[in-house]
């Protein structure tokens, strides 16, 4: 028999370390198989797909001895079984459904796909089906990384692996599905874009259905595209499907879930550690309360004491408030050249996936210290050793996500820390009754901040702004805030990114941080205005926010660009040079950016509501 390869298109494959071949014992193997293939030697870690185990986890059972076919031990790296993955084993290999309570870092990818694989393998089909082994993951990221795992483990199958996920070219996929050279045994997907494939035609007949990060899946809202997924799939009980839950945590939404997916009869398994049931109690944790329009100096106060060597997760509540605490900590760091910043990396889901996987890798390859800004597409399932601090800036989603979040450092045993930072107004979140059994104490550490320098594009601002609002508009009731205090705020929180703070009041400039006047006030000969960045009315809409004042409502956002105004640049705290008397504000005008095709936004004037 040739020595047959995983199958896969889009993605170069993984390369790994070549290894001495040893001679393993022949185990009973369901297929028929070529004894000559080497079984590689085998290590305790895999450095090449980002699955990275724990050594905690690792038991003294080892795969030689495994009931698998020699096919799949020659494409597994590790030489002994984790616990997750002895846990369940047979019991998967039986076809009897499994929910699996089980973290990141504890082989659980293997634990799903090995007994998969080799009931595929031993079923002897070579049909053409597509996804005979359907695996739905919440996240891109988590998404490609259980396909790496899946090229590893069928390097010696004559099965093939591919992924359909977001961000992607959907056509470029349809290509890929249909071509008649490469094989889609297991198909890797988000919720999403699977369910786009299924109504526009796409046909499975799974014999293995995986929900991966299960209550991540939950968490973020697919629970309706996952019920619509398995009305498209053919009824289990004509297909004798097995279905397999994995998840990190055991609440009742899992158990909900479960009767829904999972036979009466399936299994419950946990192989949490006693260390590992309640990380979030045992992680130093502080929070800082401070004024809106000094969070950003404060992040990189913080940032600069944690030192060069340090390495963080930066959370941020939007993908485009990612994208501008990225790129002023990239401005920051390069206009000092004794800055202590470490290098900057962002993930967030605006990002193409390429750029995504890449700022990953590099992070999680950084030999020293590295901050990586991210929304929660990183909150969990992907892997980064040794971060040493999570800050998380703002508000948090919810306490369960303020959990998961802090879970990304004092990982297997090391040294970690957790910092909040939060404003005034958003102390509430210390009361929640999850977060106040939590041994939060105040940061009493703080070193003195400084005005930031740095200049952000004006749709930029404005996108982030417009987030904000989105944002913040779902904790109105928790925040005491009206509709017009939200929308003061995030006038706010648009100086503290530099959208120019020009008012004119009786002949003199002033930055004050009063709320934006609606229209201008005349006196003498000169006008008192302040105009927001703009906000399409449709947006306005959805936000429920139709004839709250102090918004720069335009009938649409075009590609208008960036005025003069811009010139007023952006300080950390909002205070950015003020323009002279003569300067009308926010005029459409070419950009002084210097970029060959600057993106441009139309102006308009603010008024009450659309």
């Amino acid at each position: 028999m040739s020595n047959l390869k995983a199958q896969r298109t889009h993605l170069p494959r993984v390369r790994h370390a070549s290894m001495a071949a040893t001679q393993a014992r022949i185990q009973p193997s369901p297929i028929p198989v070529d004894y000559s293939i080497p079984i590689p030697s085998q290590s305790t870690s895999s450095k090449s797909t980002g699955m990275a185990t724990d050594k905690k986890h690792f038991t003294s059972k080892r795969f030689v001895d495994a009931p698998i076919s020699q096919l799949s031990k020659a494409g597994i790296k590790h030489e002994f079984l984790t616990d997750v993955q002895d846990a369940t084993l047979e019991l998967a290999l039986s076809g009897i459904d499994l929910l699996v309570q089980a973290k990141t870092g504890t082989g659980k990818t293997t634990a799903f796909l090995l007994p998969a694989i080799e009931r595929l393998a031993s079923s002897r089909s070579m049909s053409s089906d597509k996804g005979k082994i359907l695996v739905l993951a919440p996240t891109r990221e988590l998404a490609l990384q259980i396909e790496e795992e899946a090229m590893s483990l069928l390097a010696h199958h004559p099965y093939g692996v591919q992924s359909v996920i977001g961000g992607t070219n959907i056509n470029t996929e349809k290509t890929r599905l249909n071509s008649p050279s490469a094989r889609v045994d297991i198909l890797i997907a988000t919720p999403g874009r699977l369910l786009d494939h299924l109504t526009s035609g796409l046909t499975l007949r799974p014999s293995v259905l995986i929900l991966d990060e299960a209550d991540r899946l939950l968490d973020q809202g697919f629970r309706k595209d996952l019920e619509r997924i398995v009305k498209l799939l053919p009824d289990r009980r004509g297909t004798k499907r097995q279905c397999m839950l994995f998840s990190a945590t055991f609440d009742k939404a899992i158990q909900d879930i479960a009767k829904i997916y999972l036979n009466s009869d399936y299994k419950f398994i946990s192989t949490l550690h006693a260390d590992e049931m309640n990380t979030h109690e045992h992680v130093p944790q502080s929070y800082l309360i401070t004024p809106l329009e000094d969070t950003l100096p404060t992040l990189v106060s913080l940032l600069e004491q944690a030192g060069p060597q340090a390495k963080t997760m930066l959370f941020c509540t939007t993908a485009r408030g990612t994208a501008v605490v990225a790129s002023i900590l990239q401005q920051v760091s390069a206009a000092s050249t004794q800055s202590m910043l470490p290098p900057i990396y962002q993930i967030q889901s605006r990002m193409s996936q390429a750029a995504r996987t890449r700022a990953a890798q590099e992070f999680r390859d950084a030999p020293e210290g590295a901050v990586l800004v991210t929304s929660d597409v990183t909150a969990r399932g992907m892997d980064f050793p040794s971060v040493t601090h999570v800050i998380q800036l703002s508000l948090p989603s919810s306490p369960a996500q303020y959990i998961h979040r802090l879970g990304r450092t004092a990982r297997a045993g090391a040294a970690g820390e957790g910092i909040l930072i939060l404003m005034l107004d958003e102390q509430f979140f210390l009361r929640l009754p999850e977060i106040a059994s939590l041994p939060l104490m105040p940061y009493t550490r703080l070193e003195q901040t400084r005005t930031l320098n740095f200049k952000l594009d004006d749709r930029s601002i404005g996108q982030a702004y417009s987030a904000w609002l989105g944002f913040y508009k779902s904790w109105l009731k928790q925040l005491r805030w009206s509709p017009t205090e939200l929308v003061k705020q995030g006038a706010v929180w648009a100086r503290c990114l530099g959208w120019p703070n020009v008012t004119v009041d009786d002949g003199e400039p002033s930055t004050s941080g009063r709320a934006p006047p609606q229209r201008g006030a005349r006196g003498g000969n000169v006008v008192a205005t302040w105009i927001p960045p703009p906000i399409a009315k449709r947006t306005v809409g959805l936000m429920g926010l139709r004839g709250t004042p102090g918004l720069n409502v335009v009938d649409r956002l075009d590609d208008a660009g960036d005025g003069p105004a811009r010139k007023a640049g952006g300080g950390g705290r909002g205070h950015g040079q003020q323009l002279p008397k003569a300067a009308k504000p926010h005029t459409e005008g070419p950009s002084n950016n210097g970029t060959a095709h600057p993106p441009r936004i139309r102006r308009g004037k603010a008024k009450a509501g659309p």
